[in-house]
Protein backbone atom coordinates (compact mmCIF):
# COMPACT_ATOMS: atom_id res chain seq x y z
CA UNK A 1 0.00 0.00 0.00
CA UNK A 2 1.19 3.46 0.36
CA UNK A 3 3.66 5.21 3.19
CA UNK A 4 2.76 5.27 6.28
CA UNK A 5 1.37 8.51 7.41
CA UNK A 6 0.29 9.33 3.64
CA UNK A 7 -3.36 8.99 4.28
CA UNK A 8 -3.04 9.21 8.12
CA UNK A 9 -5.34 10.95 10.35
CA UNK A 10 -3.08 12.04 14.00
CA UNK A 11 -5.01 11.76 16.81
CA UNK A 12 -1.98 12.73 18.98
CA UNK A 13 -1.83 16.17 20.62
CA UNK A 14 -5.99 17.02 19.48
CA UNK A 15 -8.39 17.53 22.31
CA UNK A 16 -11.56 16.49 22.12
CA UNK A 17 -14.02 17.69 19.29
CA UNK A 18 -14.19 17.39 15.79
CA UNK A 19 -10.94 17.60 13.70
CA UNK A 20 -11.02 17.75 9.88
CA UNK A 21 -9.23 16.22 7.19
CA UNK A 22 -9.00 16.39 3.51
CA UNK A 23 -7.66 13.86 1.07
CA UNK A 24 -7.53 13.70 -2.69
CA UNK A 25 -7.68 10.22 -4.43
CA UNK A 26 -6.33 10.00 -8.08
CA UNK A 27 -4.40 7.20 -10.21
CA UNK A 28 -1.32 7.33 -7.41
CA UNK A 29 -3.97 6.49 -4.53
CA UNK A 30 -5.47 3.23 -6.31
CA UNK A 31 -2.03 2.55 -8.26
CA UNK A 32 -0.81 1.55 -4.75
CA UNK A 33 -3.08 -0.77 -4.06
CA UNK A 34 -1.22 -3.67 -7.31
CA UNK A 35 -4.51 -5.54 -8.80
CA UNK A 36 -7.07 -3.26 -8.76
CA UNK A 37 -9.67 -2.71 -10.97
CA UNK A 38 -9.46 0.69 -10.01
CA UNK A 39 -6.77 2.24 -12.10
CA UNK A 40 -8.43 5.91 -12.61
CA UNK A 41 -10.49 8.12 -10.25
CA UNK A 42 -10.46 11.25 -8.92
CA UNK A 43 -12.27 11.55 -5.21
CA UNK A 44 -12.40 14.01 -2.64
CA UNK A 45 -12.55 12.35 0.40
CA UNK A 46 -13.06 14.19 3.84
CA UNK A 47 -12.36 12.28 7.19
CA UNK A 48 -13.68 13.66 10.74
CA UNK A 49 -12.25 12.37 13.44
CA UNK A 50 -14.91 12.96 16.05
CA UNK A 51 -12.76 12.44 19.81
CA UNK A 52 -14.90 12.11 22.86
CA UNK A 53 -13.42 10.93 26.50
CA UNK A 54 -15.56 7.66 25.98
CA UNK A 55 -15.02 6.84 22.23
CA UNK A 56 -13.39 8.12 18.77
CA UNK A 57 -15.19 7.66 15.41
CA UNK A 58 -14.24 8.45 12.06
CA UNK A 59 -16.86 9.71 9.54
CA UNK A 60 -15.49 9.26 5.52
CA UNK A 61 -17.61 11.29 2.97
CA UNK A 62 -16.51 10.43 -0.56
CA UNK A 63 -17.30 12.48 -3.56
CA UNK A 64 -16.11 11.96 -7.29
CA UNK A 65 -15.99 9.37 -9.60
CA UNK A 66 -14.08 6.17 -10.75
CA UNK A 67 -13.28 4.73 -14.27
CA UNK A 68 -15.30 1.23 -14.73
CA UNK A 69 -15.18 -0.81 -17.66
CA UNK A 70 -19.05 -1.68 -18.99
CA UNK A 71 -19.77 -5.32 -18.14
CA UNK A 72 -22.05 -5.07 -21.66
CA UNK A 73 -19.83 -3.53 -24.21
CA UNK A 74 -16.32 -3.63 -22.19
CA UNK A 75 -15.44 0.11 -22.75
CA UNK A 76 -14.79 2.52 -19.82
CA UNK A 77 -16.87 5.21 -18.10
CA UNK A 78 -17.14 7.21 -15.37
CA UNK A 79 -19.26 6.60 -12.54
CA UNK A 80 -20.06 8.77 -9.81
CA UNK A 81 -19.02 7.60 -6.36
CA UNK A 82 -21.13 9.49 -2.78
CA UNK A 83 -20.73 7.58 -0.13
CA UNK A 84 -20.57 8.49 3.54
CA UNK A 85 -19.54 5.54 6.32
CA UNK A 86 -18.65 5.76 9.69
CA UNK A 87 -16.27 3.67 11.80
CA UNK A 88 -15.13 3.45 15.43
CA UNK A 89 -11.84 3.32 16.96
CA UNK A 90 -10.41 0.98 20.15
CA UNK A 91 -7.88 0.83 22.23
CA UNK A 92 -6.36 -2.82 22.37
CA UNK A 93 -3.20 -5.30 21.99
CA UNK A 94 -3.46 -6.31 18.84
CA UNK A 95 -4.26 -3.45 15.95
CA UNK A 96 -6.70 -4.87 13.11
CA UNK A 97 -10.64 -4.61 12.16
CA UNK A 98 -12.59 -6.40 14.96
CA UNK A 99 -16.11 -5.92 13.40
CA UNK A 100 -17.70 -4.31 10.00
CA UNK A 101 -17.37 -0.60 11.41
CA UNK A 102 -15.29 -0.66 14.36
CA UNK A 103 -11.11 -1.14 14.25
CA UNK A 104 -8.41 -1.40 16.89
CA UNK A 105 -5.46 0.51 17.72
CA UNK A 106 -2.76 0.25 20.03
CA UNK A 107 -2.72 3.30 23.20
CA UNK A 108 0.87 4.46 21.68
CA UNK A 109 -0.37 4.71 18.31
CA UNK A 110 -0.08 8.61 17.47
CA UNK A 111 -1.93 8.54 14.35
CA UNK A 112 -4.58 5.88 12.15
CA UNK A 113 -3.41 4.67 8.93
CA UNK A 114 -7.13 5.56 7.05
CA UNK A 115 -6.04 4.69 3.25
CA UNK A 116 -6.80 1.13 3.12
CA UNK A 117 -10.53 1.65 4.83
CA UNK A 118 -10.77 4.48 2.08
CA UNK A 119 -9.98 1.97 -0.58
CA UNK A 120 -12.27 -0.64 0.85
CA UNK A 121 -15.21 1.75 1.53
CA UNK A 122 -14.56 3.13 -2.45
CA UNK A 123 -15.09 -0.64 -3.61
CA UNK A 124 -17.81 -1.22 -1.16
CA UNK A 125 -19.55 1.59 -3.17
CA UNK A 126 -19.23 0.59 -6.42
CA UNK A 127 -22.41 -0.55 -8.30
CA UNK A 128 -22.50 -5.16 -8.38
CA UNK A 129 -23.40 -4.84 -12.41
CA UNK A 130 -21.30 -2.04 -14.32
CA UNK A 131 -23.42 -0.84 -17.55
CA UNK A 132 -22.88 2.76 -19.02
CA UNK A 133 -25.52 5.22 -17.98
CA UNK A 134 -28.55 6.11 -20.38
CA UNK A 135 -28.33 9.73 -22.37
CA UNK A 136 -30.58 12.65 -21.90
CA UNK A 137 -32.49 10.84 -24.42
CA UNK A 138 -32.49 7.60 -22.72
CA UNK A 139 -30.40 5.55 -24.86
CA UNK A 140 -27.74 3.57 -24.24
CA UNK A 141 -24.63 4.84 -23.48
CA UNK A 142 -23.00 1.74 -24.61
CA UNK A 143 -20.82 1.39 -27.96
CA UNK A 144 -23.58 0.97 -30.69
CA UNK A 145 -21.52 -1.29 -32.71
CA UNK A 146 -20.66 -3.48 -29.76
CA UNK A 147 -24.87 -3.56 -29.16
CA UNK A 148 -25.59 -4.39 -32.69
CA UNK A 149 -22.93 -7.45 -32.19
CA UNK A 150 -24.65 -8.80 -29.18
CA UNK A 151 -27.76 -8.31 -30.58
CA UNK A 152 -27.06 -11.08 -33.68
CA UNK A 153 -25.12 -13.23 -31.08
CA UNK A 154 -28.31 -13.43 -29.18
CA UNK A 155 -31.11 -14.05 -32.10
CA UNK A 156 -28.37 -16.44 -33.64
CA UNK A 157 -28.63 -18.29 -29.84
CA UNK A 158 -32.42 -18.33 -29.82
CA UNK A 159 -31.91 -19.90 -33.74
CA UNK A 160 -30.01 -22.43 -32.47
CA UNK A 161 -32.04 -23.54 -29.42
CA UNK A 162 -34.98 -24.15 -31.96
CA UNK A 163 -33.41 -26.62 -34.01
CA UNK A 164 -32.94 -30.40 -32.93
CA UNK A 165 -29.49 -31.29 -31.82
CA UNK A 166 -28.58 -34.02 -34.38
CA UNK A 167 -25.88 -35.40 -31.44
CA UNK A 168 -29.27 -36.37 -29.47
CA UNK A 169 -31.04 -38.52 -31.95
CA UNK A 170 -29.31 -41.80 -31.38
CA UNK A 171 -29.89 -41.50 -27.65
CA UNK A 172 -33.06 -40.48 -28.35
CA UNK A 173 -33.38 -43.70 -30.42
CA UNK A 174 -31.73 -46.17 -27.63
CA UNK A 175 -34.45 -44.62 -25.23
CA UNK A 176 -37.08 -45.93 -27.31
CA UNK A 177 -35.89 -49.40 -27.66
CA UNK A 178 -35.58 -49.90 -24.41
CA UNK A 179 -38.94 -48.68 -23.33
Amino acid sequence: MSKKGTYAVRISGVGEGMHHFSFELDQQFFASFGNSDLKYGKIAAGVILEKTLSYMALHFDFEGEVELVCDRCLDPYMAAIRQHQTVFVKYGDIPGELEDDVIMIRKEDHEIEVGQLMYEYIVLSLPVQRIHPDDENGRSGCDPDMLEKLKALTAKELNLENQADPRWDALKGIIEKNN
